[in-house]
């Protein structure tokens, strides 16, 4: 009886390890979801260049048994919404802005331009009948005569006052779009990642790219988390360096609508320098591998 009792614990012990080993392969193997929230809405789902650039970093870098979730804003907010939303949120939480001193104190940068430094070159967006206005303007003390329009908190807005440019402020780009056609202002500065990929998903008769004339002062944008979320700023980090290793980021860039739509319009424009107090000193503005200088192309 004591010989049969033994066997039989043996035996169920053997059946117990047998269920724990089976058990901890389907562990294994099932998928972890990993939920990662953006600034971006529903709205900008199909074709967001900066969504769907975080995708391919994070699928890039993640386990096999890992599946990236994204979840959208419910709505869009203004700049300074943005980092201060994610300066209180230490969850995967990621804004994409353009960078500055002050910014990367408040926020950890994944310091990748997302534009390879093309973010810096500006074109204007003008009224259409103002060109013949415009055609008049060679140098930047010329520009200095008219009134450009920006956000309350963006980056570049310090920037442009600095160099003499005489700025109206508003929250959102949505509100700058009606002051520009309400005539509160002459021109909108926009990145050439911007302007003609805009004026295309919105119905804008009575605006237009200006035609001569291109800003350029030295700008990154980039991916932000939460300074105490170093794992996922990390994670983005390896996955931006393993897209651009491979040629995908690359291919991504160059042929996304918000870079292809402007570039081949840049030629034969008459360059006005502007100096970036604001850029942090890290930016790889003189490293190939992330940046590109339309001056020497």
């Amino acid at each position: 009886m004591g010989l049969r009792s033994g066997g039989q614990r043996f035996l169920l012990a053997l059946f117990g390890i047998g269920l724990f080993a089976s058990a901890l392969t389907s562990a294994q193997t099932e998928q972890a979801h990993i939920a990662v929230k953006v600034q971006g809405t529903k709205l900008e789902e199909p074709s967001d260049y900066f969504t769907t650039l975080l995708i391919m970093a994070l699928n890039a870098s993640k386990a096999e048994n890992e599946v990236i979730d994204i979840v959208f804003s419910e709505r869009d907010y203004a700049q300074a919404r943005w980092i201060n939303m994610l300066q209180h949120d230490k969850s995967n939480f990621v804004i994409w802005t353009m960078t500055d001193k002050e910014r990367e104190k408040q926020l950890r940068p994944i310091r990748v331009p997302l534009f390879k430094g093309l973010f810096g070159y500006r074109v204007l967006l003008i009224r259409k009948q103002d060109q013949v206005r415009f055609d008049k303007v060679k140098t930047l003390n010329d520009l200095g005569k008219y009134i450009g329009g920006q956000g309350t908190q963006w980056p570049d807005t310090p920037i442009l006052q600095s160099n003499g440019l005489r700025m109206t402020t508003a929250e959102t780009t949505e509100l700058l779009f009606r002051m520009l056609n309400a005539k509160r202002f002459d021109y909108f500065p926009r990145g050439i990642s911007e302007a003609w990929f805009e004026l295309l998903q919105r119905d804008e008769p009575d605006l237009a790219v200006e035609e001569n004339l291109l800003l350029y002062y030295p700008a990154a944008i980039y991916f932000f988390v939460n300074k105490e979320n170093e794992a996922l700023a990390q994670r983005i980090e390896k996955g931006m360096e393993i897209l651009i290793d491979n040629g995908q980021f690359d291919q991504f860039f160059y042929n996304h609508p918000r870079f292809s739509s402007g570039m081949e319009k840049l030629k034969n424009r008459r360059i006005i320098y502007l100096q970036n107090p604001s850029l942090p000193p890290e930016t790889p503005v003189n490293n190939p591998r992330y940046w590109i200088d339309l001056k020497r192309e």
